[in-house]
């Protein structure tokens, strides 16, 4: 997470991220990798074409997932093909929208943008002790 072309996030309202499961293999979990990781760090908002309940996952871990700005309901269909049809659509209706627009939907999450970096750079320790307090159960 400490190498990014920083431009690469300066000069956009929205990240578009491919994440590299869409099914984890069937198994019915998320799988989060860098490319989820990185918007949140540069204060992106971002559409994830991802496992079902990749959202509900990072909103678990406390993260905020711009619900009140952008049509989310994605992230809970359970076929694939559907979810990504559905996330597809999100896509081009938000980048369809003019760049007044695209800025006042940047503005409406910039409040959920910079408690998400605050917590992506926040201490991790309380999570790796629980982590570890439940493999050893």
């Amino acid at each position: 997470h400490t190498r990014a072309v920083a431009e690469h996030f300066d000069n956009s309202y929205l990240n578009i991220v491919l994440e590299t499961h869409m099914d984890v293999d069937q198994s019915g979990g998320t799988f989060i990798t860098e490319k989820t990781w990185k918007p949140i760090k540069n204060a992106q908002p971002f559409i994830v074409f991802g496992a079902a309940h990749t959202l509900e996952h990072l909103r678990n871990m406390g993260y905020r997932t711009f619900d009140d700005v952008l049509d989310n309901s994605y992230d809970t269909q359970e076929n694939t093909t559907k979810r990504w049809m559905y996330a597809q659509k999100l896509v081009l209706d938000t980048v369809s929208l003019n760049n007044n627009e695209l800025h006042d939907l940047y503005t409406a999450c910039k409040d959920d943008l910079l408690h998400n970096q605050k917590l992506f750079l926040s201490n991790k320790q309380e999570r790796i002790t629980k982590l570890l307090e439940d493999i050893h159960e």
